[in-house]
């Protein structure tokens, strides 16, 4: 019960607090799965150009589901495998979105979709910025 407040609750509040990702939030730099709610929101829509658009790998998440599910039925060295394979697409396609910024022009040049990835100054680090410079 507690796990399920927490799943549903934590980002509900940080939607409520104008925080999308608490990641890019307190970094600046957007995290691997990035994108990801915006590209099954695209894909159960049918916008499947979109959806790859805003994260690559968003069709890697119902395998990755059933692999979980499965993980008793499957012998450990494949199940160790798979998931350090989609561990390592999902790192190798993250770093590419941070080098190529915005990330839409590596994957679909027709796709408009802007800021999907960007490299800035953290908000938080923004606001206090500004504290400071109303006080000085």
């Amino acid at each position: 019960m507690v796990a399920v407040l927490l799943f549903v609750g934590v980002p509900l509040v940080f939607h409520a607090i104008g925080i999308g990702c608490p990641i890019r939030f307190a970094t600046g730099i957007s995290c691997p799965g990035c994108g990801m709610t915006r590209a099954w929101i695209n894909a159960l829509t049918l916008r499947f150009d979109l959806a790859m658009a805003y994260h690559p790998l968003f069709w890697l998440v119902p395998p990755l589901v059933v692999l979980v599910a499965m993980r008793q039925r499957i012998p450990r060295r494949l199940f160790s495998g798979l998931v350090i394979l989609s561990l390592a697409l999902i790192i190798v396609v993250w770093i590419a979105r941070l080098v190529v910024t915005p990330d839409s022009n590596m994957l679909f040049s027709s796709v408009e979709c802007v800021d999907v990835v960007s490299i800035g100054e953290p908000p938080w680090l923004q606001a206090l910025r500004s504290l400071f410079a109303n006080i000085g």
